[in-house]
């Protein structure tokens, strides 16, 4: 799914899933209207894939009001900030909510990729566990087409 990773835009998405702190998520309210929000993430790669695909893995707040639209309307795309380059990523796919999974701060990539902005966010006030707690669904994107330049 991803593009071939000889290429230069095939290294740039795969150092950008890497790399990137936030992705945007776009999902659909009931009204059809696009509602996108910075989500944190990590990219799990496929065990044994040599392209490194994979799946984004992203927990929500247990009072988002997302969680009924990624039930109800699971299609969603995902894109990274441009932040004034011209490496555009769009992603799509469809959400999966999954049942059973570990806490937040139980991933070892995932608690070590934000235990940092953790601190920064609550100024150290709030435990990693404490504050990931608060993000109790978790969710898997795996998408099935990515597009750009």
């Amino acid at each position: 799914m991803l593009p071939d990773p000889a290429t230069p835009y095939g290294e740039a998405v795969r150092r950008r899933l890497r790399e990137e702190r936030a992705v945007w998520l776009t999902t659909v309210n009931s009204s059809g209207v696009p509602q996108p929000n910075p989500v944190w993430f990590v990219w799990e790669e496929d065990e044994g894939d040599p392209w490194g695909d994979g799946s984004f893995l992203i927990y929500h707040l247990g009072t988002a009001a997302r969680r009924t639209t990624l039930s109800e309307r699971p299609a969603v795309a995902l894109h990274f900030d441009g932040s004034g380059s011209l490496e555009v990523m769009v992603f799509t796919g469809e959400v999966e909510i999954l049942k059973d999974a570990p806490l937040a701060h139980e991933v070892p990539e995932y608690a070590a990729k934000y235990a940092e902005m953790v601190a920064f966010v609550t100024k150290g006030a709030e435990s990693l566990p404490d504050f990931m707690a608060k993000y109790s669904i978790a969710s898997r994107i795996r998408p099935t087409k990515v597009r750009g330049f």
